[in-house]
């Protein structure tokens, strides 16, 4: 699973170099769960393959990176990374689109994002039930809006999916998968406390705050385990 290690700011950097060429560029975060999904779904390991920025966001990737290669590369979370681009787009003009989560929070979301950033030019809305049917519609909706950010919080892999199958068709500058970020940023679940995220520690308290995610964290174990054999057993093979 490749992943690209850069710290926040390059990725920012980047990315706004992005929003000024032709053409879109997808984001996604890569964690523990994702990669062992993907070792499995051909259609998610395609859209992560396919995308051009992939940042490691679980301290699961940035120990992996450094188990192997050597690599201290710094979390990029996707809650941050958004929070950044929502920062550059209102200093710049880009048109944003918001498209997931349920009706009342990404309507939520969005007022939250414009009391912090009054300037932001929000160029739609549409919440995450949408039935399959209406997809085009939505696409032709998102060009015509002018929106040059689109963020998709679907959740994954569905959101991974939408994007890779809709890239061609849309003309966004860059389209990033938020997972549950507009959750987040609407208040329908609680941000993690500034320690926990600087100790890497997000996956245990949303997993206190959250019981239900207890089946997809057992990954987690699996993960460590599969990292630690082919480090160890296999000879690190890289």
């Amino acid at each position: 699973m490749p992943v690209d290690p850069l710290p926040p700011a390059e990725f920012l950097a980047r990315l706004n170099k992005a929003l000024l060429t032709p053409g879109i560029k997808t984001v996604f975060a890569i964690n523990p769960e994702k990669i062992m999904r993907a070792q499995k779904d051909p259609q998610l390991l395609d859209a992560l393959l396919s995308s051009e920025f992939l940042i490691p966001d679980g301290i699961g990737t940035a120990i992996g990176l450094r188990l192997f290669y050597g690599e201290r590369v710094p979390r990029t979370t996707g809650i941050s990374l958004m929070g950044s681009l929502l920062d550059l787009a209102a200093a710049k003009g880009y048109g944003v689109f918001l498209f997931g989560a349920r009706p009342h929070t990404n309507r939520l979301a969005a007022e939250k994002i414009l009391d912090r950033h009054p300037a932001l030019r929000l160029a739609g809305l549409q919440d995450g039930y949408l039935p399959a049917e209406d997809y085009p519609r939505l696409v032709a909706e998102i060009n015509s809006s002018g929106a040059d950010l689109l963020f998709v919080g679907l959740g994954s892999p569905l959101q991974e999916k939408w994007i890779n199958r809709f890239r061609r068709d849309l003309k966004t500058k860059v389209c990033m998968g938020v997972g549950g970020s507009l959750d987040v940023i609407a208040g329908a679940i609680p941000g993690a406390p500034r320690l926990i995220m600087r100790l890497g520690l997000e996956w245990i308290y949303r997993l206190i705050r959250e019981p239900r995610r207890a089946r997809r964290q057992l990954v987690l174990p699996k993960f460590i385990f599969t990292l630690l054999r082919k480090r160890f057993l296999a000879g690190g093979e890289k």
